[in-house]
């Protein structure tokens, strides 16, 4: 079967329909600001409270009202349920599943409930949302993890989100081939560290070890990194690495088997 091609972004359309998990802060609630702002009809999800993101993206120019729905993606019945509502009145062209939680501690620290959370919530929750909205998507439309460079690099302190993002990256790598027949384009957004919230909080606890590698991507402003995954979804990218530094690190990795990365990641943790 042949794959039908779009002939434009369903997210540059005005009209577009755009679902957003964690969309009440952070890199989530940054896209919902640039797609109402493009006039399309932005849903949030998001286990936080979204009342103030709601309320500051309804005050944008021309916005289209905005939806909201309190989401748990570790809950699989429960994301089920709630996607079934949403799309029950407007079902997605794109969905855009940002809804994660970071970690930073080496693995001997981290207990065993801390790891199986974080598994939960950044990789089956992953899952959940995937199998939860895909019966709602049509020929034409689009799924978008964001994962992390943390998904494609090893990184110290890292044991927990490394193996729940380099999951998020194989799961995206399968629906891609599997979701072609079907004409649903799927996209995999793996950032290095961005200024939001959740890296600030991160920052306080952190190992000096994880801060030194984290030179290597090097670290993106909210906008600037919001605007390269805009546009990298916009032209149905299927791996989306914001940032010429990360790009460039992907790039070394691949080309030399990580034989270059290893060494210096190994430098840089001595130190």
């Amino acid at each position: 079967m042949s794959r039908p091609e779009p002939s434009s972004s369903q997210a540059s359309r005005n009209n577009a329909r755009i679902y957003i998990t964690g969309g009440a802060s952070g890199i989530g609630f940054q896209l919902a600001k640039v797609y109402v702002r493009a006039g399309c009809a932005v849903t949030l999800f998001d286990i936080q409270s979204t009342e103030a993101a709601v309320t500051e993206l309804s005050a944008l120019s021309g916005a289209i009202p905005v939806r909201a729905f309190v989401l748990d993606v570790s809950d699989a019945a429960s994301v089920r349920e709630v996607f079934d509502q949403a799309a029950a009145e407007a079902a997605p062209d794109v969905v855009i599943h940002c809804a994660g939680i970071c970690m930073a501690a080496p693995f001997d620290e981290i207990g065993d409930d801390a790891y199986t959370r974080l598994i939960n919530i950044n990789l089956l929750g992953s899952r959940h949302v995937a199998a939860a909205v895909l019966p709602h998507m049509n020929a034409g439309s689009h799924l978008v993890f964001v994962a992390s460079m943390a998904g494609l690099v090893g990184c110290y302190g890292y044991s927990a989100y490394c193996a729940s993002k380099y999951g998020v990256v194989g799961l995206a790598e399968v629906l891609r081939i599997e979701l072609a027949a079907k004409g649903i384009d799927v996209s995999v957004v793996c950032p290095p560290e961005v200024e939001t919230p959740l890296v600030v909080e991160e920052r306080k606890s952190r190992p000096r070890q994880t801060e030194a590698l984290k030179l290597m991507a090097g670290t993106l402003p909210l906008e600037y990194a919001v605007a390269q995954i805009r546009r990298g979804i916009d032209r149905r990218r299927f791996l989306i690495i914001p940032g010429k530094r990360a790009r460039g690190l992907w790039f070394t990795n691949k080309l030399l088997p990580g034989c270059l990365t290893r060494r210096l990641a190994d430098f840089l943790v001595k130190r």
